[in-house]
């Protein structure tokens, strides 16, 4: 299995290559799955209702109306337009959320700091076995998003949390975070090779900062579980690989 997260800004900038490697490995019979999130259209579209739109450590804060907006995004706008991009590209494409609903469980991480954001505690293995039925000769693209089912109501998770859970429970050989940038940036600089130490003073310089920061906290904690190469790029093939 290669378990893909795309951040919401990166999927409109997508090229044809990685349409064509994400088909060539759904060829060779690799499972994968695509796990998206909302970014600058969720910020966007907030701001435009006067809703929040405030993010600490990269989390973002999700009272009940965003979590609301959040989830309609994610479900009904963002999932059956990338979709319809890989269907375009010649690969066929199961839209979980839409079809199936939440493929994860997850309990609050911090309520009274985030509101409806939740962790994952668990993930539905039924869904995931659908990626077995082949479609044209290619096992389908499971595209699913980080929203959960919570204690009481759905809780919205880190997309980069949400993939490193994934990865781990699902026994993932290989976990990819595509973003908007070449890779771990320092100084304009791709950072090509990343450990936990090196990582950690970089951090503590402050040359690490936002949404990087949970994106290699989850990367390393999916290391540490068994994932056997993890890459942060905007290309498949290249960027910071992360390595303990």
């Amino acid at each position: 299995m290669i378990v893909i997260k795309i951040g919401g800004n990166a999927i409109s900038h997508l090229q044809d290559d990685f349409f064509y490697q994400v088909k060539e490995w759904t060829k060779e019979g690799q499972q994968v799955v695509i796990l998206h999130g909302g970014g600058q259209l969720i910020s966007s579209t907030c701001a435009f209702f006067d809703l929040p739109t405030e993010k600490i450590d990269g989390i973002r804060v999700t009272p009940s109306s965003v979590l609301a907006l959040t989830s309609h995004l994610l479900t009904n706008v963002i999932q059956p337009h990338f979709q319809n991009q890989l269907v375009q590209a010649g690969i066929p494409a199961l839209a979980v959320n839409q079809e199936a609903g939440p493929l994860f469980t997850a309990d609050y991480l911090d309520q009274d700091t985030y509101g409806e954001v939740g962790e994952v505690t668990g993930i539905d293995k039924t869904l995931l076995a659908q990626g077995s039925q082949a479609g044209n000769g290619q096992n389908p693209v499971l595209l699913v998003n980080s929203l959960a089912s919570g204690p009481n109501a759905p809780l919205n998770v880190n997309a980069d949390s949400a993939a490193q859970a994934l990865a781990t429970m699902a026994s993932a050989d290989q976990l990819v975070l595509l973003t908007d940038v070449p890779g771990v940036l320092v100084n304009e600089e791709v950072v090509t090779a990343l450990n936990p130490l090196k990582a950690n003073q970089l951090i503590d310089q402050e040359l690490i900062t936002a949404g990087m920061v949970p994106k290699i906290q989850a990367a390393f904690s999916a290391l540490h579980h068994g994932v056997h190469k993890i890459t942060i790029t905007n290309h498949l093939g290249q960027g910071t690989k992360l390595e303990l």
